[in-house]
Protein backbone atom coordinates (compact mmCIF):
# COMPACT_ATOMS: atom_id res chain seq x y z
CA UNK A 1 0.00 0.00 0.00
CA UNK A 2 1.64 3.18 -1.21
CA UNK A 3 0.50 5.26 1.76
CA UNK A 4 2.52 3.19 4.20
CA UNK A 5 5.82 4.94 4.91
CA UNK A 6 8.73 4.29 7.22
CA UNK A 7 9.89 7.90 7.33
CA UNK A 8 9.78 10.09 10.44
CA UNK A 9 7.86 7.66 12.65
CA UNK A 10 5.96 8.81 15.69
CA UNK A 11 7.29 6.29 18.16
CA UNK A 12 4.69 6.91 20.85
CA UNK A 13 1.39 8.13 19.44
CA UNK A 14 -0.13 8.83 22.86
CA UNK A 15 2.72 11.17 23.79
CA UNK A 16 3.97 12.47 20.42
CA UNK A 17 1.20 12.57 17.84
CA UNK A 18 -0.94 15.51 18.97
CA UNK A 19 2.05 17.80 19.77
CA UNK A 20 3.61 16.92 16.41
CA UNK A 21 0.43 17.84 14.54
CA UNK A 22 -0.04 21.06 16.51
CA UNK A 23 3.52 22.06 15.64
CA UNK A 24 2.86 21.34 11.96
CA UNK A 25 -0.33 23.42 11.93
CA UNK A 26 1.55 26.32 13.48
CA UNK A 27 4.37 26.29 10.93
CA UNK A 28 4.59 28.80 8.10
CA UNK A 29 5.41 28.14 4.45
CA UNK A 30 9.16 28.15 3.62
CA UNK A 31 10.59 30.51 0.94
CA UNK A 32 9.71 27.94 -1.74
CA UNK A 33 6.06 28.24 -0.73
CA UNK A 34 5.65 24.43 -0.72
CA UNK A 35 4.34 22.97 2.54
CA UNK A 36 5.94 19.54 2.27
CA UNK A 37 4.91 16.77 4.61
CA UNK A 38 7.08 13.88 5.79
CA UNK A 39 7.47 12.72 2.20
CA UNK A 40 8.61 15.38 -0.24
CA UNK A 41 6.44 15.01 -3.33
CA UNK A 42 7.93 16.29 -6.55
CA UNK A 43 6.52 16.58 -10.04
CA UNK A 44 7.64 13.81 -12.36
CA UNK A 45 7.61 11.10 -9.69
CA UNK A 46 6.89 7.71 -11.37
CA UNK A 47 3.29 6.58 -11.02
CA UNK A 48 2.19 9.84 -9.40
CA UNK A 49 0.26 12.86 -10.66
CA UNK A 50 1.80 15.43 -8.34
CA UNK A 51 -0.17 18.66 -8.02
CA UNK A 52 0.71 21.66 -5.86
CA UNK A 53 -2.61 23.07 -4.70
CA UNK A 54 -2.52 26.85 -4.00
CA UNK A 55 -4.05 27.08 -0.53
CA UNK A 56 -5.40 30.32 0.88
CA UNK A 57 -5.91 28.91 4.37
CA UNK A 58 -2.31 27.74 4.62
CA UNK A 59 -0.74 30.59 2.63
CA UNK A 60 1.28 28.12 0.58
CA UNK A 61 1.24 25.19 -1.81
CA UNK A 62 -0.14 21.86 -0.59
CA UNK A 63 1.51 18.86 -2.34
CA UNK A 64 -1.05 16.31 -3.57
CA UNK A 65 -0.40 12.86 -5.02
CA UNK A 66 -3.41 12.92 -7.33
CA UNK A 67 -6.19 15.03 -8.83
CA UNK A 68 -8.51 13.43 -6.29
CA UNK A 69 -6.45 14.80 -3.39
CA UNK A 70 -6.27 18.24 -5.04
CA UNK A 71 -10.07 18.21 -5.45
CA UNK A 72 -10.44 17.38 -1.75
CA UNK A 73 -8.43 20.53 -0.92
CA UNK A 74 -11.24 22.63 -2.42
CA UNK A 75 -13.67 21.24 0.16
CA UNK A 76 -11.20 21.95 2.97
CA UNK A 77 -10.74 25.52 1.70
CA UNK A 78 -14.46 26.25 1.71
CA UNK A 79 -15.30 24.56 5.01
CA UNK A 80 -15.40 27.43 7.51
CA UNK A 81 -15.04 24.96 10.39
CA UNK A 82 -11.48 24.16 9.29
CA UNK A 83 -8.63 26.49 10.23
CA UNK A 84 -5.61 24.84 8.62
CA UNK A 85 -4.64 21.57 7.00
CA UNK A 86 -1.59 19.72 5.72
CA UNK A 87 -0.91 16.80 3.40
CA UNK A 88 1.35 13.86 4.34
CA UNK A 89 1.68 15.39 7.83
CA UNK A 90 3.20 12.64 9.97
CA UNK A 91 4.01 8.94 9.93
CA UNK A 92 2.55 6.97 12.83
CA UNK A 93 4.47 3.94 14.08
CA UNK A 94 2.15 1.13 15.19
CA UNK A 95 5.02 -1.20 16.09
CA UNK A 96 4.60 -4.74 14.72
CA UNK A 97 1.45 -3.63 12.88
CA UNK A 98 3.45 -1.27 10.65
CA UNK A 99 3.64 2.44 9.95
CA UNK A 100 1.05 4.72 8.41
CA UNK A 101 1.14 8.19 6.83
CA UNK A 102 -2.23 9.88 6.47
CA UNK A 103 -3.03 11.82 3.32
CA UNK A 104 -4.32 14.84 5.25
CA UNK A 105 -4.62 16.26 8.73
CA UNK A 106 -6.67 19.30 9.60
CA UNK A 107 -7.35 21.53 12.57
CA UNK A 108 -10.95 22.62 13.21
CA UNK A 109 -12.02 25.96 14.63
CA UNK A 110 -12.89 24.20 17.92
CA UNK A 111 -9.25 22.92 17.96
CA UNK A 112 -10.31 19.34 17.22
CA UNK A 113 -7.86 17.43 15.01
CA UNK A 114 -8.82 14.97 12.30
CA UNK A 115 -6.93 12.76 9.83
CA UNK A 116 -8.23 11.83 6.41
CA UNK A 117 -7.32 9.11 3.94
CA UNK A 118 -8.17 9.71 0.27
CA UNK A 119 -8.81 6.47 -1.58
CA UNK A 120 -10.60 5.30 -4.70
CA UNK A 121 -13.62 3.23 -3.77
CA UNK A 122 -12.34 0.10 -5.52
CA UNK A 123 -9.52 -0.18 -2.98
CA UNK A 124 -12.05 -0.20 -0.16
CA UNK A 125 -13.18 -3.68 -1.20
CA UNK A 126 -9.85 -5.13 -0.07
CA UNK A 127 -10.26 -6.73 3.40
CA UNK A 128 -6.66 -5.86 4.29
CA UNK A 129 -7.32 -2.18 3.60
CA UNK A 130 -10.54 -2.27 5.59
CA UNK A 131 -8.80 -3.93 8.56
CA UNK A 132 -5.91 -1.45 8.40
CA UNK A 133 -8.17 1.59 8.53
CA UNK A 134 -10.29 0.04 11.27
CA UNK A 135 -7.16 -0.45 13.38
CA UNK A 136 -6.06 3.14 12.72
CA UNK A 137 -9.47 4.55 13.60
CA UNK A 138 -9.61 2.61 16.87
CA UNK A 139 -6.15 3.82 17.88
CA UNK A 140 -6.95 7.46 17.06
CA UNK A 141 -10.34 7.34 18.77
CA UNK A 142 -8.51 6.80 22.08
CA UNK A 143 -6.64 10.06 21.44
CA UNK A 144 -9.82 11.92 20.52
CA UNK A 145 -8.49 12.39 16.98
CA UNK A 146 -10.97 11.75 14.20
CA UNK A 147 -10.23 9.51 11.23
CA UNK A 148 -12.19 8.59 8.11
CA UNK A 149 -11.74 7.73 4.44
CA UNK A 150 -12.99 9.91 1.57
CA UNK A 151 -13.48 8.33 -1.85
CA UNK A 152 -14.12 9.69 -5.34
CA UNK A 153 -17.81 8.95 -4.78
CA UNK A 154 -17.83 11.59 -2.03
CA UNK A 155 -15.48 14.09 -3.72
CA UNK A 156 -16.39 13.89 -7.42
CA UNK A 157 -19.97 15.04 -6.87
CA UNK A 158 -21.61 17.06 -9.62
CA UNK A 159 -22.28 19.92 -9.65
CA UNK A 160 -20.64 20.62 -6.28
CA UNK A 161 -17.02 20.00 -7.26
CA UNK A 162 -17.36 21.86 -10.57
CA UNK A 163 -18.87 24.82 -8.74
CA UNK A 164 -16.01 24.95 -6.24
CA UNK A 165 -13.46 24.89 -9.07
CA UNK A 166 -15.34 27.68 -10.84
CA UNK A 167 -15.56 29.86 -7.73
CA UNK A 168 -12.06 29.27 -6.36
CA UNK A 169 -10.51 31.47 -9.04
CA UNK A 170 -12.37 34.36 -7.39
CA UNK A 171 -11.51 33.19 -3.89
CA UNK A 172 -7.83 33.60 -4.77
CA UNK A 173 -8.36 37.19 -5.88
CA UNK A 174 -6.13 39.60 -3.90
CA UNK A 175 -8.49 42.00 -2.21
CA UNK A 176 -8.89 44.22 0.79
CA UNK A 177 -11.72 43.89 3.29
CA UNK A 178 -12.91 47.31 2.15
CA UNK A 179 -13.34 46.18 -1.47
CA UNK A 180 -15.08 43.02 -0.32
CA UNK A 181 -17.47 45.03 1.88
CA UNK A 182 -18.25 47.43 -0.98
CA UNK A 183 -19.06 44.57 -3.33
CA UNK A 184 -21.27 42.90 -0.73
CA UNK A 185 -23.07 46.20 -0.02
CA UNK A 186 -23.91 46.52 -3.72
CA UNK A 187 -25.56 43.11 -3.59
CA UNK A 188 -27.37 43.80 -0.30
CA UNK A 189 -28.70 47.23 -1.24
CA UNK A 190 -30.28 46.04 -4.47
CA UNK A 191 -32.80 43.99 -2.52
CA UNK A 192 -33.11 41.70 -5.53
CA UNK A 193 -31.26 38.86 -7.16
CA UNK A 194 -28.70 39.43 -9.90
CA UNK A 195 -27.58 37.05 -12.56
CA UNK A 196 -23.87 36.43 -12.15
CA UNK A 197 -23.28 38.24 -15.44
CA UNK A 198 -25.27 41.27 -14.24
CA UNK A 199 -23.32 41.40 -11.00
CA UNK A 200 -20.04 41.12 -12.94
CA UNK A 201 -21.09 44.14 -15.01
CA UNK A 202 -22.14 46.13 -11.93
CA UNK A 203 -18.82 45.43 -10.21
CA UNK A 204 -16.85 46.39 -13.29
CA UNK A 205 -18.73 49.69 -13.58
CA UNK A 206 -17.84 50.38 -9.92
CA UNK A 207 -14.15 49.74 -10.65
CA UNK A 208 -14.12 46.41 -8.81
CA UNK A 209 -12.81 43.18 -10.31
CA UNK A 210 -15.76 41.07 -11.56
CA UNK A 211 -14.15 38.06 -9.88
CA UNK A 212 -15.17 39.58 -6.55
CA UNK A 213 -18.58 37.99 -7.25
CA UNK A 214 -17.03 34.51 -7.20
CA UNK A 215 -15.04 35.51 -4.12
CA UNK A 216 -18.24 36.33 -2.20
CA UNK A 217 -19.93 33.16 -3.44
CA UNK A 218 -17.05 30.92 -2.42
CA UNK A 219 -17.03 32.49 1.05
CA UNK A 220 -20.83 31.99 1.25
CA UNK A 221 -21.45 35.72 1.68
CA UNK A 222 -23.36 35.64 -1.60
CA UNK A 223 -25.77 32.77 -2.18
CA UNK A 224 -26.79 30.80 -5.26
CA UNK A 225 -28.60 27.56 -6.02
CA UNK A 226 -25.82 25.06 -5.34
CA UNK A 227 -27.86 22.20 -6.77
CA UNK A 228 -27.22 23.65 -10.25
CA UNK A 229 -23.97 24.27 -12.15
CA UNK A 230 -22.84 27.84 -11.59
CA UNK A 231 -22.47 30.05 -14.66
CA UNK A 232 -23.21 33.51 -16.10
CA UNK A 233 -26.98 33.03 -15.78
CA UNK A 234 -26.89 31.81 -12.16
CA UNK A 235 -29.05 33.93 -9.85
CA UNK A 236 -27.17 35.25 -6.82
CA UNK A 237 -28.27 37.19 -3.75
CA UNK A 238 -26.86 38.38 -0.44
CA UNK A 239 -27.11 36.07 2.55
CA UNK A 240 -30.32 36.83 4.42
CA UNK A 241 -32.08 38.06 1.28
CA UNK A 242 -34.56 36.05 -0.79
Amino acid sequence: MDNISGHHPITNIKRDLRPALQKIFGSEAPPSGVLHGVRKLRKGMPGKKIIFFPSLKNNGLIPCESRLEAAFCLFLERDRAIQRYRSQPVTIDFGPKGKYTSDFAFLRTDDAIELREIKFSGAMKDPNIINLYSMIKDALDHLNIGFSVETEEMIYQAPRLGNLKYLYRGARLPNSELISDLALAMLQESGNTFSLREFHNALQQAGISPLMAENLMFRELACFDESLPVGPHSQIWARGKV
